[in-house]
């Protein structure tokens, strides 16, 4: 039988690897939308999420990207009209 502290350190590694595996996605996401702005704002997103410290931080860039996307689209859409 598995001890506890056995059973409460794989916990820890399954929670570690858990939250790894969240900010992986989300820096992945945000790979992704760069390619969605304009090509004279890409660097600084870029630059952006590799000075990330923390998930936090990554939260606050693809709040800026998404609000960059936002902005590109309101212009393209007003330019049409």
């Amino acid at each position: 039988m598995t001890s506890e502290n056995i059973k409460k350190f794989v916990e820890e590694v399954k929670n570690q690897v858990q939250k790894e595996a969240k900010y992986v996605e989300l820096v992945f996401t945000i790979y992704y939308l760069i390619n969605l702005v304009e090509p004279s704002k890409r660097e600084s997103f870029r630059e952006a999420i590799n000075n990330a410290e923390s998930i936090e931080d990554a939260y606050e860039i693809l709040n800026a990207l998404k609000l960059q996307i936002g902005a590109q689209g309101a212009r393209k859409l007003l330019k049409s009209l």
